[in-house]
């Protein structure tokens, strides 16, 4: 299937000199201790007969 676009509808910024989003300091810090200090209690484990058959087909483990 072919798509094709017109290149001037394509719609673009006028000017880049404005962030389009706010951060603050406070959303830095949370951020930094979820990086930091997160709790990873176990890990999580995946069995490929957890999936269904044909996602065991896609990925190549039934014919």
């Amino acid at each position: 299937m072919d798509q094709a676009v017109n290149i001037n509808t394509i719609a673009s910024p006028i000017s880049m000199d404005k962030k389009t989003y706010s951060v603050n300091f406070k959303g830095l810090i949370a951020h930094l201790f979820d990086i930091l200090f997160v709790r990873s209690n176990t890990e999580k484990t995946y069995y490929a007969s957890d999936l269904s058959s044909h996602m065991q087909k896609d990925i190549g483990l039934h014919r």
